[in-house]
């Protein structure tokens, strides 16, 4: 099961079930600036991005979590031309009601839902509250988050130590979007839409791609 949050482009894969049992869940409300499913079956009610069981019979429990990565349908088709791509015809701002309807800007001039920042419970304020970057974490409870302007005042890309690894963040050169891959690198450059790593590795359409060109899985934390 796939979720989006279009505010923040945050997006998850979630394994539907709970104890072993497959769940059909939908949209119930908002609770926390984040849309809270409700599975059918028992009206448990869960996090749309952590798949945290919040409320009812599954309570405390946690739906399998793992990396659902953005990419255009060009880097799509470039990791296998065999991909189909499904392409909606509802148009975005669709009824009086639609989400683009109903934008507003607040005093710093930034788009916000009033209905979502009314569920907001305690503001961490140690960041601006639209304040975009990469969110990483394990299960063994390391959490870091990479602001993008952090990213970009280290020339579009950082390297960290986590958990004994090396962390590689850099963005995307055709998406801007941010990711980071386990990789040790002295070095970083970009031509035209591809990374070049120091080690001869390369970066290209999401995919690395070792000194003769073959593409190698990447290791990478969970990341949002």
């Amino acid at each position: 099961m796939a979720t989006l949050w279009v505010v923040c482009n945050s997006e998850v894969s979630l394994a539907p079930t709970i104890e072993g049992n497959v769940c059909n869940y939908v949209n119930s409300d908002l609770y926390d600036d984040l849309f809270v499913l409700e599975d059918k079956e028992t009206k448990t009610l869960c996090s749309h991005m952590t798949g945290e069981a919040l409320y009812g019979k599954h309570a405390g429990l946690q739906m399998p979590v793992s990396n659902l990565l953005q990419i255009n349908a060009e880097q799509a088709l470039a990791l296998d031309p065999t991909m189909k791509i499904a392409i909606s015809e509802r148009p975005y701002n669709e009824g009086e009601r639609s989400m683009a309807a109903r934008w507003s800007p607040d005093r710093d001039g930034v788009q916000l839902m009033s209905e979502f920042v009314e569920t907001l419970g305690d503001e961490d304020t140690r960041l601006n509250r639209m304040e975009m970057g990469l969110g990483i974490w394990s299960d063994d409870g390391m959490r870091r988050y990479y602001p993008v302007s952090a990213i970009q005042a280290k020339g579009r890309y950082l390297t960290d130590q986590v958990e004994g690894k090396g962390l590689l963040v850099f963005l995307d050169p055709l998406t801007s979007t941010p990711t980071a891959i386990y990789w040790d690198t002295d070095g970083f450059s970009t031509s035209g839409r591809e990374i070049n790593l120091s080690d001869g590795f390369k970066i290209r359409n999401g995919q690395l791609f070792d000194s003769a060109d073959v593409p190698v899985a990447a290791p990478m934390p969970k990341q949002m």
